[in-house]
């Protein structure tokens, strides 16, 4: 009898020893509670990546598009268009508006205008990879929108990615 006695005593203690294993396991899992504060963000720190959003599309900023390679600085009420396909074209008394999205620029000078929507979505340069905080669409006296890139003008132009380097 005392090999019954002893053979169930045995496989408690094993239950037991599995059982608190098992919840050990779980237990790492589980993130700290530094790390689960810092994964959720509070809606304090929503609305600042928020306002931080709007404040970069508000602001002065570079739009950058590909074939045609325009470049447009907004600068308060002007806007200079670059590019390789004609001279620059300074834009006074720009007016600007903000969207759902992002925001509508528009400018008139004696030979035509420029329209530019600047949004807040993630934009990749299809040629350099280079990744931008904005995207943006450029139409120059009718002919657009080109798609872009945008940034705030305050930002360095970002670096092209590795992998789309020759």
């Amino acid at each position: 009898m005392a090999t019954l006695t002893r053979q169930p005593m045995r496989t408690h203690r094993v239950f037991a020893c599995s059982l608190a294993l098992c919840a050990v396991s779980l237990a790492a899992c589980q993130p700290s509670g530094e790390t689960a504060a810092r994964s959720d963000p509070s809606p304090a720190t929503e609305d600042v990546g928020e306002r931080a959003e709007v404040a970069a599309v508000e602001g002065d900023v570079v739009v950058s598009t590909n074939e045609p390679f325009w470049q447009a600085r907004i600068e308060g009420d002007t806007v200079l268009v670059t590019g390789i396909d004609g001279p620059a074209r300074r834009f006074a008394n720009a007016s600007s508006s903000m969207t759902a999205d992002g925001r509508r620029i528009e400018a008139r000078d004696d030979a035509g205008e420029v329209v530019l929507i600047v949004r807040r979505m993630r934009c990749e340069d299809d040629m350099s990879g280079a990744r931008f905080p904005l995207t943006a669409l450029l139409t120059l006296d009718g002919d657009g929108p080109h798609h872009g890139c945008a940034r705030p003008a305050s930002m360095p132009p970002p670096q092209p990615t590795d992998a789309a380097a020759p």
